[in-house]
């Protein structure tokens, strides 16, 4: 009997299953869309029975259009946003929806936690840096003083690859990623720092997570009797220890070993690398201790909002496209990128902050907000996206310049996700770092990564390196245009500026708002 690998990505837009043979092929993928709520400024939610009802039909959908028996599939990988904060009771019931990882309504907890001198702090910018407000402890926190019956209605609280692992096994454990990006667990220090925890307030915190930390891809436990059921698949087939949505992009791309950076194009665009030795320094989240594989550390530099504005915009000003693409015609991205295709670089004097959902990277400021600088009435739609996808690569740009300060100097950048629907916008990529963009032949990293962490699980490779070895493969590069790539360096420089002249201003509306 042919076995085959079930990956599942939970992503902030909808939930994708990928399934794989043991050389990388894909066989079939079936999107879910997922809807995001907005209660208020800084606050995104999500329906966790919307999750599982998405991944029920993704998954019962991918097995359909792979034309393959249940029977086959050997192994199950999962990965989900992070720092989305799930609160359950003891049979597993939502109280209340997701507080998603872009949620950045723990500002206040989070500045507790910048006041204490503490080594949890050092992935906080070697501890210069101010605590994210999207993280999940500060989250708990925050639930704990402003929802205290959900709170004690609680028996788990988990972040959301932790409560899909619960979900599908019956087992609960904190994947190590998760721990160590979003809780300040660190094993060169002992693990979960427990008096900084009290010190910003969450006593009890850990008598509602799970106890054990475990390895990505390691056997978690068999697929359950009620879960199977509902997905249509046998019980008992090995699930492996899931994780983060990005960190399974970077198993799906081989960005498994220093000296090579990952970028994981979505809603958020995280870039990562890994790293032999710890490395903390302003600008910079981690360098997470064993986050990713024993032994290593995983750097990170991050945009919170780069597809999420774009989706944005397509949905706030170009919905007559989006409605002409449901009735047939081409897609609000193909107009819009031809409409956009001969605009030059700084697309005449418009600049774009992409700072939607606050900066999580360089500045760890999740006051912040969006700006659009430099309209007259010369700009048109076309101006207006194509500025917003020069400032996701500004962006990036701006988080490569503090990696490279820190002896992080990458050759390439390889590259998965939705921006890669769009070529033009690769090249973009490519013309303003001045860096190659590597597409390998499976495009859906995360899928991939969390299929691969099902093959691992179910013993077809030993470890995550043998699995990327056989089903990862490069498939194109992306080079820079010189003559472009000295163009952008004005316009990169001019959005370097944006961020200092315009935080006090934002902060105070912020603050007034708040009132």
């Amino acid at each position: 009997m042919s076995e085959f690998y079930l990956g599942i990505d939970v992503g902030t837009g909808g939930c994708r299953v990928g399934i794989y043979d043991d050389t990388g092929k894909p066989l079939a993928f079936k999107d879910s869309p997922l809807e995001s709520y907005y209660p208020k400024s800084g606050w995104v939610e999500q329906d966790v029975d919307e999750w599982w009802q998405a991944l029920v039909s993704s998954v019962r959908g991918a097995v359909e259009k792979a034309g393959i028996r249940p029977e086959e599939v050997a192994g199950i990988g999962y990965d989900v946003t992070s720092a989305s904060l799930v609160a359950v009771d003891a049979e597993l019931r939502p109280l209340r929806r997701s507080i998603m990882w872009a949620d950045v309504r723990a500002s206040e907890q989070a500045q507790r936690g910048a006041a204490i001198d503490h080594w949890a702090r050092l992935y906080n910018g070697g501890g210069k840096d101010a605590p994210s407000a999207e993280w999940f402890l500060y989250k708990a926190v925050w639930l704990k003083e402003n929802e205290p019956q959900v709170w004690a209605d609680s028996a788990w609280l988990l972040d959301a690859p932790d409560w899909l692992g619960l979900r599908l096994t019956g087992e609960a454990v904190i994947n190590i990623t998760s721990a160590a990006l979003k809780m300040h667990h660190n094993n060169d220090y002992g693990g979960f720092p427990l008096d900084f925890y009290e010190q910003v307030g969450a006593e009890g915190l850990m008598a509602k997570m799970p106890s054990q930390v475990r390895a990505l891809g390691e056997r978690l436990g068999g697929l359950s009797a009620a879960a199977a059921e509902e997905l249509g698949l046998p019980a008992g087939i090995p699930v492996g220890v899931g994780t983060i949505d990005a960190e399974a992009g970077m198993i799906g791309m081989d960005v498994m070993a220093p000296g090579k950076m990952a970028l994981i194009t979505g809603s958020s665009n995280p870039l990562l690398a890994q790293s032999a030795e710890p490395i903390f320094a302003p600008g910079l989240v981690g360098a997470h201790t064993d986050a990713l594989l024993p032994g290593q550390y995983t750097v990170e530099a991050s945009q919170s909002a780069t597809g999420s504005v774009m989706r944005w915009f397509l949905q706030t000003a170009a919905q007559d496209l989006l409605a002409a693409a449901k009735n047939g015609g081409p897609s609000a991205w193909d107009v819009l990128n031809e409409q956009s295709k001969d605009l030059p670089p700084g697309s005449e004097g418009l600049l774009v902050t992409e700072y939607f959902q606050g900066n999580r990277s360089p500045y760890s400021d999740p006051l912040v907000r969006g700006t659009f600088t430099g309209l007259d009435l010369h700009h048109r739609r076309e101006h207006l996206y194509r500025a917003i996808q020069e400032a996701t690569c500004y962006g990036l740009e701006a988080n490569l310049r503090t990696l490279r300060e820190h002896g992080l100097q990458p050759d390439s950048i390889i590259a998965c996700g939705g921006a890669l629907s769009s070529p033009s916008w690769m090249q973009m990529h490519a013309d303003v770092t001045g860096v190659d963009i590597v597409i390998t032949e499976v495009q859906d990293g995360p899928t991939l990564g969390s299929a691969m962490m099902g093959a691992v699980a179910a013993g077809r490779f030993a470890d995550l390196r043998e699995a990327a070895a056989a089903m990862v493969h490069e498939a194109h590069v992306y080079r820079p245009d010189a003559a472009r790539h000295q163009e952008y360096r004005f316009w990169v420089e001019q959005y370097l500026q944006l961020y200092p002249a315009l935080k006090d201003i934002q902060h105070k509306v912020h603050h007034h708002l708040a009132d």
